[in-house]
């Protein structure tokens, strides 16, 4: 897809992003873009398009420790462990020499322990200062995490690598239920996106992959490089990357953080220890009658998928669900070939892939294969789809196509040039957008206003509150 080449300006603070993020102790409320023109005008001039909601403000980037407790920051480093043993991290720290040493932890290592080292480094009270890196896979090769690394060896690639840096971090702001911490590692930029629960490696790679092509990045080691890659779902371990805002043994200095919005993560990061405390004591108690409040401690978890912004959306995921059934054994794969097909029309990847779990464990008492291997032909099956619709755009479609620059805007062009082949006028609701998209729904305005911009809809009919939603063509031939 094409890039912009438009120049990022120089500046001699970085943008600290104010999006629903809890403020540094002591720190003062920030002005609205609205009440400061000149936050404004740097904003725009990083960003083509129209942003997300944002308050911005000039200020300096802060410690982590100014952000997250102990505590938090120890839960943060359990939760991007991935599920892995925890001896599964790399130790880093300064040699007496000043040169940056890196080591797999032994066997009796913690990343608990660890973790609170590295806090105490954070806020020099470490006796000997030390760092940790954690790997974005675990042996299901999912992960709860995905970075990218800006890379910045000398003064005139640092306002190149930080431009970057805040255009990726805002692409990924579009992406529902999912938390972003910007920071400058000392040599770059470190861009986190973070899940409430494990995702397909495969599924970070699309989309750390698409936001660096967006921003202009070649993936390539010195330039920008993906945690995880493409080859890391090959590899058994795959390569680590510090934990935010942890030292960085190259400088001496500590990382510090530009911008974060994990402070929901970091609340039901909490919830779930709570929930798994009160389930430890309750079964350790003999007291008659507690068997009940066990199991519904057990059962809470902030991984409980939230409702969906449009009540349309459920009842059409089981009106899909419902016309592929799987009643007989050895019909799985042609019948998955096809409820895909009908999926790739209707969702995003995000939720289509979400649907055949659904599917799968409704349908599992006919399926002899894996979940695994079930998943891996849906991936297949969806990459083939996409090939097939791109040989079949037009020459004037294929021009509109490449002007986008994320997932979700190229997912939103399938989707409703799907829409127009059943009604030359189709109604678009920002909330079923949002929830086919799998992003947020001002996220999902932002991908309308970016189709009208690239003249492939445009609006017929305004929305009706609470009535029907707006109608538009497609205007593409």
């Amino acid at each position: 897809m094409p890039i912009s080449t438009k120049p990022y300006p120089k500046q001699r603070t970085p943008l600290f992003w104010q999006l629903n993020c809890r403020q540094p102790k002591g720190a003062q409320r920030p002005m609205t873009a609205m009440t400061s023109p000149t936050a404004v005008s740097l904003a725009q001039s990083f960003v083509t398009e129209p942003p997300l909601p944002a308050k911005i403000v000039r200020q300096a980037p802060v410690r982590i420790d100014t952000l997250l407790t102990k505590a938090e920051f120890v839960s943060l480093v359990r939760h991007m462990l991935n599920g892995n043993p925890v001896s599964h991290f790399l130790t880093v720290w300064r040699d007496q020499d000043g040169s940056a040493r890196f080591a797999k932890a032994k066997p009796h290592r913690n990343a608990e322990t660890h973790a609170r080292w590295t806090y105490d480094t954070i806020i020099g009270s470490a006796k000997r200062k030390t760092s940790m890196g954690l790997y974005a896979k675990n042996k299901d090769n999912e992960s709860t995490w995905g970075a990218l690394d800006f890379d910045a060896h000398d003064h005139a690639q640092r306002a190149v690598a930080e431009g970057r840096a805040i255009r990726a971090f805002t692409l990924l702001l579009q992406y529902r239920d999912r938390f972003l911490i910007l920071s400058a590692s000392g040599r770059g930029y470190h861009v986190f996106i973070l899940a409430h629960e494990p995702r397909p490696v495969t599924e970070w790679v699309r989309v750390l992959k698409d936001t660096a092509a967006s921003v202009g990045a070649p993936v390539q080691d010195g330039v920008c490089e993906m945690f995880p890659n493409e080859k890391t779902a090959e590899q058994e371990v795959g390569r680590a990357i510090r934990v935010p805002g942890s030292l960085n043994p190259a400088t001496g200095e500590v990382e510090k953080i530009m911008a974060d919005t994990i402070q929901p993560l970091l609340e039901c990061l909490a919830r779930l220890e709570t929930a798994h405390n009160n389930a430890t004591r309750e079964r350790n108690s003999f007291a008659p009658g507690k068997l009940s409040l066990v199991k519904e401690a057990n059962s809470y978890s902030y991984r409980q998928r939230q409702g969906f912004f449009a009540g349309s959306t459920q009842r059409l995921i089981e009106e899909v669900m419902a016309k592929y059934p799987i009643s007989t054994r050895g019909t799985r794969n042609g019948i998955l070939v096809k409820f895909v097909g009908e999926l790739f029309r209707k969702f995003g990847y995000a939720l289509s892939e979400r649907i055949v779990r659904l599917h799968y464990s409704a349908n599992a008492a006919n399926v002899r294969t894996s979940l695994a291997e079930h998943l891996r032909e849906f991936q297949e099956a969806w990459k083939s789809f996409v090939k097939k619709e791109l040989a079949r755009l037009s020459r004037s479609e294929r021009e509109r196509f490449d002007k986008l620059q994320t997932e979700p805007q190229c997912e939103a062009f399938f989707l409703c040039r799907s829409f127009a082949k059943l009604n030359s006028e189709f109604p678009l609701s920002r909330a079923s957008l949002a929830d086919r998209l799998s992003v947020t729904p001002p996220g999902a305005g932002y991908v309308i206003d970016k189709l009208i911009e690239v003249r492939t809809i445009e609006k017929t009919a305004e929305a009706k509150p609470h009535s029907k939603p707006a109608r538009y063509r497609w205007t593409v031939e």
